[in-house]
């Protein structure tokens, strides 16, 4: 096996990790590859193709794609071990990948943990021991990740979509999996792995590569501490409970609604931002089941001393050197669960009505939504069959549901801009510059008292024969 630790290998070089199996076939992972075109507003340093803001693609999101793709699903012992088991819960079929506790190993984790247990799986949970870490699904389900991971990072980082990757698995790994699967806490979840068994067994071509050795889909990463599916959250009524909706659905300027001087407006003008990206990207993709699939977790926020607004959910010791700002707690909505998508013969979804109501977006994913629009119609030379060739070849998704992709992100362009023509919009959501904006005196003295030592250093004396050369045009 590849193994990848933290930022041991470089961005996409080698592209793929692989993995040999005890069958003799081999299962591979895909690592981040740079996107062909960077948007205009993001800034990156030079020689670097990962922003060090949550604005594009990060070193995080590259870190957490080749720990996913470094899981190795046979390793019978070690820190690389990890249990293999059915989802038994919910609706759907897949993986789950589990770090293992202390006290099991992975034989035993498998055999005793993996299979339907009376009064342990339930309809909507299967609690079992150690972490899980990571899902595995296939089929249009697994594309609709890999995609919505992709197209939340192109568009400004969306709503905290975790990192998805494309893998493969042994197939006869699969069916060993499957077979743990025939009953379930979940009369729908019973009939999904049913379903998926018979188009296993039958090497369909959207779930089993040519060769019918590996099956292959989306691995993801499974976010641990948030609150999952909040019930002021499962409905379109509830969500318009929320004093954040009072912003984003009154046709009032946000500077008119909320009192942006005070450090209190950031949460409503935080989540207001994220429900209108949020449902942007389920729009792009058709998402049916939002509703009762928004969680939300509480994230560190702080500006930096270069005067950057930076979040997660923990905060180093370096973290807290380097703000200038207090460190603030807020809400902020993750879309954890991204498989209910490309519906593309769906003209309405459940967070239709919301964007319909929705009077406010913030510039970056307005500016980031017609820059790839754009690109998909050859608004740089051959940028269109660029672009199809990354999702594709790097993203995996089929050719087919990359045109409808397509031709849904460039309506949602189209219709948010004649909404902002016509004033119906405005393009006013700014958390980011709103808290720069509170801490500008801090972010000033810090860069001054930053400047100081290099000014004493390079300034010349008053004496000195030589002069700087002018810059030269």
């Amino acid at each position: 096996m590849n193994s990848v630790s933290d930022e041991s290998l470089p961005l996409g070089d080698p592209p793929l990790i692989d993995h040999p199996t005890p069958n003799g076939v081999t299962e591979i992972a895909q690592r981040l590859i740079q996107f062909p075109f960077t948007p205009p507003d993001v800034k990156l340093k030079e020689k670097e193709a990962l922003s060090g803001s949550n604005d594009w693609f990060t070193k995080r999101d590259k870190n957490k794609i080749d720990q996913l793709g470094s899981l190795d699903f046979y390793a019978s012992s070690g820190p690389e071990s990890v249990g293999v088991v059915p989802k038994l819960h919910n609706t759907s079929a897949g993986v789950e990948i589990y770090r293992l506790p202390p006290t099991l190993g992975k034989e035993t984790f498998e055999k005793t943990e993996g299979p339907y247990r009376p009064g342990k799986t339930k309809k909507y949970s299967n609690k079992r021991s150690g972490e899980k870490i990571a899902k595995f699904k296939v089929g249009t389900m697994a594309q609709s990740g890999l995609a919505s991971f992709y197209v939340s990072r192109l568009l400004g980082h969306l709503v905290d979509v975790p990192p998805a990757t494309y893998r493969t698995m042994d197939v006869q790994e699969f069916e060993k999996i499957g077979n743990q699967a025939r009953t379930t806490g979940h009369p729908e979840c019973t009939a999904a792995w049913a379903n998926l068994r018979d188009k296993v067994n039958a090497a369909r071509p959207s779930i089993v590569l040519s060769g019918g050795k590996l099956v292959y889909g989306s691995l993801a990463q499974n976010p641990r501490g948030e609150e999952s599916s909040p019930e002021d959250y499962w409905t379109r009524d509830a969500i318009r409970g929320h004093s954040f909706y009072k912003v984003l659905s009154s046709k009032s300027p946000v500077v008119n609604i909320l009192n942006l001087n005070d450090a209190k407006s950031l949460q409503d003008l935080a989540l207001a931002q994220d429900m209108t990206r949020g449902v942007i990207l389920d729009s792009i993709f058709r998402q049916v089941d939002r509703l009762g699939n928004i969680s939300i977790d509480e994230l560190q926020h702080y500006v930096t001393n270069e005067g950057k607004v930076k979040w997660d959910d923990k905060v180093s010791d370096k973290d807290k050197a380097d703000a200038v700002s207090p460190i603030q707690s807020l809400k902020r909505i993750i879309y954890k669960d991204n498989d209910d998508g490309m519906n593309w013969e769906k003209n309405s979804i459940s967070v239709t009505p919301i964007l319909d109501e929705t009077h406010h977006i913030d510039q970056t994913i307005y500016n980031r939504l017609q820059w790839l629009a754009g690109l998909m119609q050859d608004s740089e030379p051959g940028s269109a069959a660029k672009v199809k060739d990354y999702f594709v070849n790097a993203v995996h998704i089929s050719g087919e549901n990359y045109d409808q992709m397509r031709v849904s992100l460039i309506k949602q362009a189209a219709s948010l801009k004649s909404r902002v023509d016509a004033k119906d919009i405005q393009v006013d959501l700014d958390f980011e510059g709103t808290m720069k904006k509170l801490y500008a005196k801090e972010i000033e003295a810090a860069q001054a008292k930053n400047a100081e030592p290099e000014s004493a250093v390079t300034s010349p004396s008053s004496d000195s024969a030589t002069s700087a050369p002018l810059p030269q045009n």
